[in-house]
């Protein structure tokens, strides 16, 4: 071998070298400084149960992404994204409302990075009012001087989007309604419903009921499909996603986002687990996706200075 062959050699083995380590020092890097990611949801039924539904999907993740993964519930929606934007997680699943109002609080910390595909092909869900199938309501104007349960403050579909629209429509819902109140949550909303504490209350479905509060509590045996009736249903509203602290290293963003890609192809249960029901795909979001939510937020704080 000639020197010039021998000194080319030597330099193209050096610069593979350099290359692999830093490849194998950047895929370290940020697994060094997050050993453990920490990972918000709401409590869904209880919180034994929540940890049995995210089971799957949290041994999923911690294979997936070679660090550990803990599972964080608060009560409320506030509680999730009060912890997201103080720093307690580094990533939580959230709805569009809640993703609004905690990225306001915190002056744009985080940002989303995926949500599900419905089985339809669209990646969102409807805000719908409900009453009992044995109910004399129809349509919203029965409602009228009625009761109704709304699920929490910060809650998109059982709250926020019904509160913007309603009052787009010219619709005082504080008048409009005899007695409205917060359940706490949308399957205390809908049992409300059910054992005729409301007559009527805020939840949220997808099309044909494949995934969302309804089919949560089909699956459970809390509720048969017959025994509500949807009486209003709101646009199309971007499904909940994966939201995370936006200074976090581009590769851990990178790698979480791609565990989530792998799902359809890797494990159905995990997939099911993660979409809270029967969802097709995880595809990309960003801010773009969801300024509709934080200008609604911004429209219901405007409305509340106004009222105080």
């Amino acid at each position: 071998m000639s020197i010039r062959r021998y000194a080319a050699a030597v330099v193209t083995a050096a610069l593979t070298t350099v290359v692999a380590t830093t490849a194998t020092d950047a895929f370290a890097n940020w697994r060094e400084k997050y050993p453990t990611i920490n990972f918000g949801v709401l409590t869904l039924e209880n919180q034994m149960t929540t940890v049995d539904r995210y089971k799957p999907y949290i041994v999923y993740a911690e294979k997936k992404l070679g660090v550990k993964v803990k599972l964080f519930q608060a009560s409320d929606f506030t509680g999730v994204g009060q912890a997201l934007t103080a720093g307690h997680l580094q990533m939580a699943r959230i709805g569009g409302s809640g993703y609004a109002s905690a990225y306001l609080d915190c002056n744009g910390c985080i940002e989303p990075l995926v949500t599900t595909e419905g089985l339809d092909g669209t990646t969102g869900y409807f805000s719908i009012l409900i009453v009992k199938s044995d109910s004399p309501y129809k349509s919203l104007d029965d409602l009228k001087g009625k009761s109704v349960a709304f699920a929490d403050p910060v809650s998109t579909s059982g709250y926020i989007i019904p509160m913007v629209d309603l009052t787009k429509a010219g619709i005082d819902v504080g008048k409009y309604f005899g007695k409205t109140a917060f359940s706490g949550g949308h399957e205390q909303s809908t049992l409300a419903v059910l054992r005729g504490t409301y007559d009527s209350a805020f939840t949220w479905t997808s099309e044909g009921d494949t995934f969302g509060n309804l089919r949560m509590m089909m699956d459970k045996g809390l509720l048969k499909r017959e025994q509500v009736r949807v009486v209003w249903k709101s646009g199309l509203v971007k499904n909940p996603l994966l939201a995370v602290r936006k200074e976090l290293p581009a590769d851990m963003k990178k790698d979480i986002a791609q565990m989530y890609f792998d799902m359809e192809r890797d494990s159905k249960e995990v997939l099911f687990a993660a979409g809270q029901g029967e969802v097709k795909r995880y595809v990309p979001v960003t801010h773009a996706d969801y300024e509709s939510m934080v200008q609604a937020a911004i429209f219901l704080r405007e409305a509340r200075k106004k009222t105080q």
